[in-house]
C-alpha cells in the first residue's frame, strides 16, 4: 500500500536522516485524561492534534489549526519540504489517519502511516524509547493549505441533495442508526441525511488495513460512480481513515467534514 508502511519496512528505515517519526496518539471516545504512550519509537516527537495542532478559537474539538500554526509546530519539530513523514499511534488505527491526512492538507506529501502502530512495533520486538525526541534544527517546510482537503457544515449540506456526492459516515453502524448513544454529551442521536454508513473498523483486522481488494469492493458497493467522496464522523478523525483508504484505492476529489457530528448533531 502506498499510503502504508509495515514494522519491517519501517525498522530497516531508521537511520534515514531524512526520517520524521511522529506519535499521534489519542485517546479514544468516551475516555478522560491525557494521552500518555507507554513507549515511543526512537526519536519520534509529539503530533497532537487536539492541542499544539488545533485550532483553540474554535469550540468544536480538533479542528485544523491555520497555515501559520502548522507552519510554526511542523518547523520546531525539524519537518523540511524533502522530510520523510512516518505517523503512528499507540495501537490499531485511530488517530494516525487523521495526522497523515492534516499534513496533506498543509501540501505536504511525503507521509506514511505505520501498519498497527505501537503495539505491533513493540511484539516485533523493535527498540524504543521511554520519552519524546526534540529536533536539533528547525525546518524549513512552509505549509499552503489545499482547499477542499477540510469542508465545514455548509458544503456538506449544500452536497446532500447532489448524486454525484457521497457522505460516508465513519462511526460505529449503531451510532449511524442511532441505537446507541453518543459518548460526547449533548449530541443527538443518528446521522445526516442520505449520508451511508462504513464503519472505520470494518476495514480493519486486528487493528491493521485488511487486503486492498476487500477494501476496494466495500467502497465499490457503497459509492458506485459517484464523482466526489465526503467523510465524516464524531469529530473529525476517524473520517481521516476512510480518506486514507479511499486513497489508497485511487479514488480523487476527497474531503472531510472537520466539525463532523460534534458540529451536525449538536443539541
Amino acid at each position: 500500500m502506498k499510503n502504508i508502511i509495515t514494522n519491517e519496512q519501517l525498522y530497516t528505515q531508521l537511520n534515514d536522516p531524512a526520517l520524521i517519526l511522529f506519535d499521534a496518539g489519542m485517546l479514544r471516545p468516551g475516555l478522560t485524561g491525557n494521552y500518555v504512550a507507554k513507549a515511543v519509537l526512537p526519536n519520534a516527537q509529539r503530533f497532537d492534534i487536539k492541542n499544539e495542532l488545533a485550532d483553540r478559537s474554535n469550540p468544536l474539538p480538533n479542528t485544523l489549526c491555520s497555515a501559520e500554526q502548522f507552519t510554526q509546530v511542523m518547523q520546531k519539530a525539524g519537518v523540511n519540504h524533502d522530510s520523510y513523514i512516518v505517523i503512528y499511534e499507540d495501537e490499531g488505527l485511530f488517530s494516525a489517519a487523521r495526522a497523515w491526512w492534516m499534513l496533506k492538507s498543509m501540501g505536504f506529501d511525503n507521509v506514511k502511516v505505520l501498519s498497527g502502530g505501537l503495539s505491533k512495533w513493540l511484539e516485533s520486538g523493535y527498540p524504543v524509547q521511554q520519552s519524546y525526541s526534540k529536533a536539533k534544527h528547525n525546518g524549513n517546510f512552509i505549509a499552503r493549505y489545499r482547499t477542499g482537503y477540510f469542508i465545514n457544515k455548509q458544503q456538506v449540506q449544500n452536497a446532500i441533495d447532489d448524486p454525484a456526492i457521497v457522505l460516508l459516515d465513519a462511526r460505529a453502524h449503531k451510532r449511524f442508526t442511532g441505537e446507541d448513544l453518543e459518548p460526547r454529551a449533548d449530541m443527538r442521536s443518528g446521522h445526516i441525511p442520505n449520508s451511508l454508513s462504513l464503519p472505520y473498523s470494518e476495514l480493519l483486522c486486528s487493528g491493521e488495513a485488511k487486503p486492498l481488494n476487500e477494501i476496494q469492493q466495500q467502497f465499490k458497493a457503497l459509492v458506485g460512480n459517484a464523482e466526489k467522496l465526503q467523510f465524516t464522523c464524531g469529530a473529525g478523525i476517524t473520517a481521516c481513515i476512510l480518506a486514507l483508504f479511499a486513497d489508497e484505492c485511487g479514488y480523487a476529489n476527497l474531503s472531510v467534514y472537520d466539525g463532523s457530528w460534534s458540529e451536525w448533531g449538536k443539541k
